[in-house]
């Protein structure tokens, strides 16, 4: 089975989550491609998480922080399980809060352009599927899971987000852990009982 982990924003195929889901889980190929979040837009992005999904036949999805909003939106056509850690749920707000004062920090800076392309993009794709988990109706073959900090420095309270997907197949809350999920490693044995018991009886 392979699982895709999804980095976030400002980190790349090295990320230290996707490090760790290989030793997680030996029985499984763990694929991790780099994403250029300040230069594609999210459509691009989706594209691209799509046709590596197509390609690789990636079984789970596994996104953190603007990873994870992007798994998050990429249940509009994966169909699995799907774990998503601290992740972004305001994404235009986000964006202004926190990458678009850290680059102008920087001296660099985020095309104002690309902020319109992901409200648009927001409404269409991680709005409908917020609806459509809201409405009941989400699909039984994605099964929809939540590794989330208490102590989250950088995007505060994750209640809304739940309010946002209340139909889920699980919510893991980990205390002193902060925005990176320094617990990461204790999700283990929760990802592997998501990818079923093929994969369990193969360890």
């Amino acid at each position: 089975m392979t699982v895709m982990y999804i980095h976030g924003y400002g980190s790349d195929c090295n990320a230290t989550k996707g490090q760790l889901l290989r030793k997680m889980l030996p029985q499984c190929r763990v694929v991790s491609p780099t994403f250029d979040y300040l230069h594609c837009t999210p459509w691009q992005i989706q594209k691209q998480i799509h046709d590596y999904v197509e390609e690789k036949n990636v079984s789970m999805l596994v996104g953190s922080s603007f990873g994870g909003y992007q798994a998050l939106c990429a249940t509009a056509f994966f169909h699995g399980p799907v774990w998503v850690v601290n992740p972004v749920h305001d994404v235009v707000s986000t964006i202004r809060r926190v990458i678009i004062n850290s680059l102008s920090f920087q001296g660099s800076r985020f095309d104002i352009d690309l902020l319109d392309v992901y409200s648009d993009f927001n409404q269409k794709v991680f709005c409908s599927q917020s609806k459509l988990n809201q409405s009941g109706r989400w699909p039984a073959d994605i099964p929809l899971n939540f590794a989330l900090s208490a102590d989250d420095e950088l995007l505060g309270d994750h209640h809304p987000l739940l309010d946002l997907f209340p139909h889920h197949d699980k919510v893991v809350w980990k205390d002193n852990s902060g925005h990176v999920f320094l617990k990461f490693e204790e999700l283990q044995a929760d990802i592997e009982q998501s990818l079923g018991t093929e994969t369990a009886s193969a360890q």
